[in-house]
């Protein structure tokens, strides 16, 4: 690529950068109100408190339902033990923290991406999640909307070239494409500040990703149309922020006394405090139309039944927009898995659109863990969900218990409460048969008579 349109590309997406992180303030809780405030202007001598308080809605509710969704791991199954095994200990202890990563930035963002390769010292295959803001993905022009190409850039912070002992800011920008089938990365360095003109070019180096034929960069949506959960409900939890930064800001100011003076006889404010606090009275005249001297205070109003409806009205709204788990239900108690599942309607409609679309992502890495085992990467490949909910337990094991002889054991242990691993299940149980029964059964010619 000519180096002039590198540094074109980057600087032309300035604007999505600015957006995604404005988005990724909200989780960060730097709402809007830590920058505005509700302060009014300098001129209004009653009005000195500005407090700017900010409330993690969006922080609950993402994590809210990374923790449904993925808590348990999504399981994979081939039909293959075998398979089954290799595909878990590549996916390695680390899947569940990844795939919340994946639920967490795409809520955040709309969108986030999974980038795979091949460790060249190890030969081992390694993944993780790469944030959208690093991201430019260029498509064909088909209605599936293959990638073409894929732009990646991101700063470090490395040793100088030149001199080791110092530091220096980098920029590289990764582009990768495919040539004649084969998969190739060609990285360029600059230096210099992400948002700062005057990138320098310092060096390039290409390489072929092994043993894949596809751009190794897996997107995962948030929902059908790549939109961010929190441009659901924004809205209300900026009004939310600046009515209680309001209404901390009226507690402050009422503390403080205004005076009214009406034909004080002192000289000035402080003679007025002095004998205020010392005499503990105050002398006033009488003007010369005969009007007497008055001393009054004025303090500030707090209409707090008002707030107080306008609060839970939008606390309201927020959890309705957002999907969230209903906070009007005290208790539950022992009720029923419809009772149950009710409780969290909304929040599973929200998370099955998100399921949907990250079915499809994890389907093309497991499909990319198969060509690295050297399998057919076109093998049927069943996913099964687990939600981390409040369930009734003792229900789901008796309608297990009656469903033995109507579905297999296996389709038994996948909805098990108690079962995470359907596949060790089912070992651990012929294992404990095994024990059980050392001996297999015997026949013989009396016992056929009879």
């Amino acid at each position: 690529m000519n180096i002039n349109e590198i540094k074109q590309i980057i600087e032309r997406d300035r604007p999505r950068r600015e957006y995604i992180r404005n988005l990724l303030k909200y989780y960060n809780n730097d709402n809007d109100i830590k920058q505005k405030g509700v302060a009014p202007s300098d001129d209004d001598p009653i009005r000195n408190a500005d407090n700017r308080l900010a409330h993690n809605f969006h922080e609950l509710m993402v994590d809210e339902k990374a923790g449904y969704m993925f808590t348990y791991p999504v399981i994979f199954d081939t039909k293959n033990k075998e398979i089954n095994k290799k595909i878990v200990e590549i996916l390695g202890d680390e899947f569940e923290d990844i795939s919340q990563g994946l639920c967490i930035d795409a809520s955040n963002v709309g969108k986030t991406w999974l980038h795979y390769w091949i460790d060249k010292e190890t030969g081992k295959f390694l993944y993780d999640v790469i944030p959208d803001e690093q991201i430019i993905p260029i498509y064909k022009n088909t209605l599936k909307k293959d990638l073409e190409k894929i732009y990646r850039y991101y700063p470090l912070i490395e040793p100088d070239d030149n001199n080791p002992t110092k530091i220096k800011n980098y920029i590289y920008f990764e582009e990768w494409i495919i040539r004649k089938g084969k998969v190739f990365c060609v990285t360029y360095k600059f230096e210099g500040i992400l948002d700062a003109p005057g990138l320098t070019y310092k060096s390039e180096e290409e390489f072929e990703a092994l043993k894949f034929n596809e751009i190794p960069f897996i997107p995962f949506c948030n929902n059908r149309k790549c939109k961010s959960d929190l441009l659901k409900y924004k809205d209300q939890i900026d009004l939310y922020d600046r009515v209680m930064s309001g209404f901390a800001n009226d507690l402050e100011d009422i503390q403080q006394i205004i005076y009214i003076l009406e034909n004080y006889g002192g000289q000035d404010y402080k003679e007025f405090i002095n004998d205020l606090k010392r005499f503990k009275t105050i002398k006033t005249d009488t003007s010369e139309a005969g009007t007497h001297g008055d001393v009054r205070t004025l303090q500030i109003e707090i209409p707090v039944e008002a707030r107080k409806v306008i609060l839970e009205v939008l606390k309201k709204q927020i959890y309705e927009s957002g999907q969230g788990l209903q906070q009007d239900i005290e208790s539950f108690g022992n009720a029923s898995g419809v009772a149950l599942k009710f409780f969290y309607r909304k929040l599973e409609l929200k998370s099955g659109m998100q399921q949907t679309q990250f079915k499809k992502g994890f389907s093309r890495l497991i499909k990319a863990i198969l060509t690295y085992l050297g399998y057919d990467s076109n093998m049927l490949v069943e996913q099964t969900w687990t939600r981390n909910m409040i369930s009734n337990d003792l229900e789901n094991a008796q309608i297990a218990q009656i469903s033995n002889g109507a579905i297999s054991k296996k389709s038994i242990l996948k909805n098990h409460p108690w079962v995470e691993n359907p596949d060790e299940e089912m070992e651990q149980i012929e294992k404990e048969n095994k024990e059980e029964y050392p001996f297999p059964s015997v026949i013989t010619d009396d016992s056929k008579k009879e």
